[in-house]
């Protein structure tokens, strides 16, 4: 009954206004992983995702070597996820040069008078806001193209099983869904509004497209056999509304479902101890500082960034480097 009561109150929350925009008050939740790894493997972990995902997709290009390559959403889906995928790493990259140099300079009593040693500048802040945006339609829309792919288009076109198609249309999804487990980015279920305008912002172009006179590979009048406004403009009106109605919110209370699974995870007793403290991890991992006069963890609704903690606890051991010296 505990259970239920706490999904039924979560599910109503879900659905409010602050949940609607992109503007967090932690934005390290943005940056760090959900379970203990240590910084500089994290940020391992981000640069090889962006390699890989950047190397299928320059091949990928160079497949099908025809600027007709970029009318496709699976194409356009994983290009989002190259951008995610690029922003993650440089933001992360960014957020540990401005800590690590503040702190350095904090350290040899340069900057004593800073407000706080863990800040964000505006730029990075606002970046961070894109991330989360991007990561909500390449989330929502690498779901959606892989349960599109292998229930309506494989099927009716028998298309081989290459690497290009087992990593566009499934591996997609896996890179989603470990991203997602692995990091602390939250995801709510009035997000969906967002892939569902950046579909509508695909059907303008695909109708835009078919109007001009548009394409595809192989010389025929439409896009996809489902968008064929010309020749068959009931499935393509009936298609669209069921993909974003039904598709994208689905694949978005699908994304949601696997943050409570991560969270889950974390609350279990046997798992636990692998979640990441906040203030160990950007205090001690990231600054470079030392657990001497940590306590108790953080008010789990403050930010690492807001927190005079830290500061008072490099001042005391400022102090106490002085006092040795």
């Amino acid at each position: 009954m505990v259970m239920a009561a706490g999904c039924s109150q979560r599910w109503k929350e879900e659905f409010t206004v602050q949940k609607l925009h992109f503007f967090t008050s932690k934005p390290e939740l943005l940056l760090q992983p959900r379970w203990d790894i240590p910084p500089v493997l994290w940020l391992v972990y981000r640069c090889f995702m962006l390699v890989y995902s950047l190397s299928w997709f320059i091949y990928t290009a160079l497949l099908f070597n025809t600027p007709k390559f970029f009318i496709f959403l699976s194409h356009i889906s994983y290009c989002l996820m190259v951008i995610y995928y690029l922003l993650a790493f440089c933001n992360l990259a960014w957020a540990f040069l401005e800590i690590r140099c503040c702190s350095h300079r904090r350290k040899r009593g340069v900057s004593i008078e800073c407000e706080a040693l863990l800040s964000l500048s505006l730029p990075l802040y606002t970046a961070l806001n894109l991330q989360w945006l991007l990561h909500s339609v390449m989330g929502c829309f690498s779901l959606s193209v892989s349960f599109l792919y292998w229930t309506i288009i494989h099927p009716s076109h028998q298309h081989s099983l290459t690497a290009f198609n087992i990593n566009i249309h499934f591996i997609n999804s896996v890179q989603t869904a470990v991203d997602l487990l692995l990091s602390c980015t939250p995801v709510h279920l009035t997000h969906f509004i967002y892939p569902v305008l950046a579909a509508i912002l695909y059907i303008i172009f695909a109708v835009v497209y078919w109007l001009m006179g548009g394409t595809n590979q192989s010389g025929q009048p439409y896009i996809y056999s489902i968008l064929d406004f010309g020749g068959r403009p009931l499935l393509a009106t009936l298609s669209i509304l069921g993909v974003c109605l039904v598709c994208l919110p689905f694949c978005q209370l699908l994304l949601w479902k696997l943050q409570l699974l991560r969270e889950w995870m974390v609350d279990c007793e046997k798992l636990r101890w692998m979640a990441v403290k906040r203030e160990v991890w950007w205090w001690v991992k990231v600054s470079g500082g030392t657990d001497s006069g940590l306590m108790a963890s953080l008010d789990p609704s403050v930010s690492v960034f807001e927190s005079t903690r830290w500061r008072d606890l490099m001042e005391d051991q400022l102090s106490q480097s002085l006092t040795l010296v």
